[in-house]
């Protein structure tokens, strides 16, 4: 998981071991880049790594921060291998009741993926394509699928990738490590609207006979 970080103005919450947090005086965050601007004492950070150094986003929303970030990613990983047409369609989970037989063997409601109409991360590119160039260094090296798209248009000439990105909700301001953290007394941050997206669905189609890349 990513570092966890706060600031205090006078002393640091006293989490008695049970929490790992890094916590350091509020004077120290100066110059520190954060995603909502100036650094707040006792809120709970997410470290985040990248190029320019580290940057700061609230705990509470980094679960949809983190999805809008390799979906951003996901788009210009698939532009800067040219790409002719994208699209990307948005998932949410839903209860369905499988029936009395279910509730009766204490299943209950089971949970299913369905498609969310005129979401705010829908996409559709349509277009010539572009000779293919390498979009390296990747932002999210490790996320699934992303590596293996640039491995296959370029060293195998694919004509079709298809990435699912899933929201993994390790940061959900109800879960067990926030209740750990507003136990001791820290603020999570975000506010009450969440996305309901939980799947992205995206796939990428690539011209046929291109020379290679450059």
């Amino acid at each position: 998981m990513s570092q966890l970080v706060a600031y205090y103005d006078e002393k640091p919450v006293a989490v008695k071991g049970q929490v790992e947090i890094h916590q350091q005086p509020l004077a120290a965050a100066a110059g520190v880049r954060c995603v909502e601007g100036a650094v707040r004492s006792s809120l709970v950070y997410v470290q985040v790594p990248s190029e320019a150094g580290p940057f700061l986003v609230p705990f509470g929303e980094y679960d949809d921060w983190s999805l809008r970030d390799r979906y951003n990613e996901a788009i210009r990983i698939m532009n800067t291998l040219g790409a002719s047409d994208i699209t990307c369609e948005t998932y949410g989970e839903v209860a369905v009741r499988r029936g009395v037989r279910a509730k009766v063997m204490g299943r209950g409601a089971e949970v299913a993926q369905q498609r969310i109409e005129n979401s705010g991360f829908d996409f559709r590119h349509s277009g010539a394509g572009s000779a293919p160039r390498d979009p390296r260094p990747l932002r999210w090296p490790d996320e699934p699928g992303f590596a293996a798209a640039v491995s296959s248009v370029l060293d195998n000439a694919a004509t079709e990738v298809i990435i699912n990105i899933r929201s993994n909700r390790t940061h959900a301001t109800d879960g067990a490590l926030a209740g750990e953290l507003k136990g001791v007394g820290f603020d999570l941050g975000g506010g009450s609207q969440r996305s309901a997206a939980t799947s992205l669905h995206i796939r990428a189609t690539f011209p046929q006979g291109r020379r290679g890349w450059r």
